[in-house]
Formats: C-alpha cells, structure tokens, sequence
C-alpha cells in the first residue's frame, strides 16, 4: 500500500511561514530571557564591587554619604548622559563616555585619598614637634595627641581624632595607628607608628624620636618637592602625548568623518584603532615610571 504524500507537503507548504515565524520567536525569546540572566549577574557582580570599593574609599576620606548613594547617582548619570551622548555623537563615544562615569566614582576616591594623604603628610612633621614638646612638658602619650586633635588643622587633626575614639572604647593604641596608616597608605606614618610603638613597647626617649624623626621628615619633604619641580616636565609630556592624538582624531573626524568612520565601522580600522590605543597607553605608562622618583 503506497502512501499518499501529497496532503502533508502540501500542509507543510501552507504553514512553512507561520512555523518559521515561530521558531524565530522562540530563538528570539530564549536569546533575550539568556541575555537578560547574563546581564542580571553582571549588573550585580558590578553592584557588589562598586559598593565594596566606594565604601572603602569614603572611609578613607571620611565623607558621610553611603555607598548605596553614590550608586544610584552614577546609575543615573548613565540614563541620562548615555543616552544623550549617543544621540549628539555615535555608538562608540557614547560607550566610552559610560565606561567613564561607571568607573568616575572609584576614580574620584582615589584622588581625593591621594591629596588628603599627601595634606596630611606634609602636615606631620608640625605634629611630631608638637608631640614632642608635649612629652618633654611631663604629658604622655594620649594627652600628647589630645594636644594634636586640638590645635593641628584638618585632616591631620581629625585622624587623630579616630585614633582617640577607638582607644576610649577599648581598641589597643596600636591597632588604632595601624587602622590609621591603612587609611593614610604612606610610607611616614609607617615609620611614626614603628617609633611609637618601640618606644612603648622596649621605653627609650620618645621626645627625641619624634623630633628626629620630624626633621627628617621636613628635609625628605624638601627633597621630593625638588624632584617634583624637575620632572614636572615629563609628566606634562606624558599628558601630552596621550591626550593629543585624541584631540588630533577629534579634529581630522570634524574634518573628513567619513574617512575617520572607517575607525569605527570597518574591521581593520578597529584593529588599527586598538592598536593606537594600546601604544599611547604603554608610552604613557613608560613616561610615568621614568619620571616617577621613590625617595
């Protein structure tokens, strides 16, 4: 008995359209559910890393806002200006400019340690000398910083200040220095902390220590001011020539953008745009470490 083909190709013919509509739907949607899982995990891989780094830094320089704050500000700023920069510019700029602002506030932080570090520092040899004539007046150690929190300016004075409310509530004094050199990450309250903590630990003159150690610290000051003033020419090269291929791109794109398009929309331009971008990277990172001086 022979089968009759006929009726079902001619049923598969009828209904090839909607059954090709409908895979392509299911492949569609199963592509957007796995899309949306995978930026869901992202979004909160970068969430917990945000949070971790920005509360970090906002306990470095003792700002009183949340991480959560911060968070929802930047999220923000990436819906609007994401958005905005695409529809003035391209695809390419806009992402820059939001890989930019979800990496500004961990960016900022950082910089706003470095100064608050760098004030403090040149703020402490002042405080080793007062110290020390605190401690030959007959005051120990705690009134000697009472002193410091009293008369010494920001941030140095507030600080301290932390050192003395962890040690009333029962944390050891040196715990309390060591959790300020992590917030201050300089070498000078390393060798402070070491001076007192021999001193307290083995006596010795801690007076003398202390005003040693603050003359040496003015003159390591002076020293790094010197190389500072010397190589400023060479990190103003290294800015230079990381920043001015960029305005120089800026430019011949205002001139010829279909001829600059071709960086953005074609694969060898894409190669040779990675290219450029690694090369000024490395020749900036080069310029860096050979104006960079450790005393």
């Amino acid at each position: 008995m022979e089968l009759n083909w006929q009726p079902i190709v001619q049923w598969a013919q009828s209904n090839a359209q909607p059954l090709i509509f409908v895979s392509l739907s299911l492949a569609f949607f199963c592509l957007a559910y796995v899309a949306v899982q995978i930026g869901q995990q992202i979004f909160a891989l970068y969430r917990k890393t945000f949070y971790t780094q920005v509360d970090k830094g906002l306990r470095d320089v003792v700002v009183m806002m949340e991480p959560s704050q911060v968070f929802t500000v930047t999220v923000l700023a990436v819906m609007v200006v994401g958005p905005l920069v695409y529809w003035l510019t391209n695809v390419v700029f806009s992402l820059m400019v939001v890989s930019a602002l979800l990496i500004m506030p961990t960016v900022v932080l950082r910089v706003m340690k470095k100064r608050r570090s760098s004030m403090f520092v040149q703020q402490l040899p002042d405080a080793l000398s007062a110290m020390s004539s605190a401690l030959r007046s007959g005051l120990n150690l705690v009134k000697s910083v009472q002193q410091i929190v009293k008369n010494q300016p920001q941030p140095l004075s507030l600080e301290f200040a932390q050192v003395l409310v962890e040690y009333r509530v029962g944390t050891d004094l040196n715990e309390s220095l060591d959790e300020m050199a992590k917030r201050i990450d300089r070498q000078e309250i390393i060798l402070m902390n070491s001076a007192i903590k021999i001193s307290r630990a083995v006596g010795g003159n801690l007076a003398d220590t202390l005003e040693t150690l603050s003359k040496t610290l003015r003159e390591k000051s002076k020293v790094e001011g010197k190389i500072n003033a010397l190589t400023s020419m060479g990190q103003a090269q290294g800015v230079l020539a990381t920043m001015f291929p960029v305005f120089i791109g800026y430019v011949f794109y205002k001139i010829e953008p279909a001829a600059m398009s071709m960086l953005f929309t074609s694969r060898l331009g894409l190669i040779w745009l990675g290219i450029m971008i690694v090369m000024a990277t490395l020749a900036y990172i080069m310029i860096k470490k050979i104006v960079t001086v450790d005393i």
